[in-house]
C-alpha cells in the first residue's frame, strides 16, 4: 500500500482532484492522505489573527475531504502544513514515498498560473514524484 497525496482546500478545484485521488486510491487499495499547505508571512499583530484563521479554515477543509473519503470507506488521513503549499504538497509526498501527489486546477491559463505562480505549476517543477493536475468542473 501507498499513499497518494491530494491537495486540497475546498475549492471546485480540490473536490475533483479529491474524487480522482479516491477512485484512484480505491483502485490500487492506495492510503489517500489529505493535505493542507498554507503559507502567511509572520509580521505580528493582526497577522497572527489571520494566520489563527487560515488554519482553523485549514483545518474544516481537510475535515469535510475526510467525510467524504470515509463515506466511500478508504483509509485516509489528513495534514495541515504551515509551509507554502506546493512545497508543502512535494516534501509531504516524498517523505512518505508518494506513488503520486493529486491537486485540482483553479481554470487558470498556463501563463496565468506560471505568472500568479499557481501550486499545479509549481509542483510540476518541484515533485520528485508524479503529479496528476485535475481540472475544476
Amino acid at each position: 500500500m501507498a499513499d497518494i497525496v491530494v491537495g486540497y482546500d475546498g475549492s471546485d478545484g480540490a473536490r475533483a482532484a479529491l474524487e480522482v485521488a479516491l477512485d484512484t486510491g480505491s483502485t490500487f487499495g492506495d492510503r489517500v492522505v489529505i493535505a493542507f499547505g498554507y503559507h502567511v508571512q509572520n509580521l505580528g499583530g493582526e497577522v497572527l489573527d489571520y494566520a489563527k484563521a487560515v488554519q482553523e479554515r485549514a483545518e474544516e477543509a481537510v475535515e469535510h475531504g475526510v467525510h467524504q473519503a470515509q463515506a466511500k470507506g478508504l483509509e485516509v488521513e489528513s495534514v495541515v502544513i504551515e509551509r507554502h503549499p506546493a512545497e508543502a504538497l512535494a516534501d509531504l509526498a516524498k517523505e512518505r514515498g508518494a506513488r503520486m501527489i493529486v491537486v485540482g486546477t483553479h481554470g487558470e491559463t498556463p501563463l496565468k498560473g506560471a505568472l500568479l505562480g499557481s501550486t499545479a505549476h509549481k509542483l510540476l517543477h518541484l515533485s520528485e514524484v508524479p503529479v496528476l493536475v485535475v481540472p475544476a468542473g
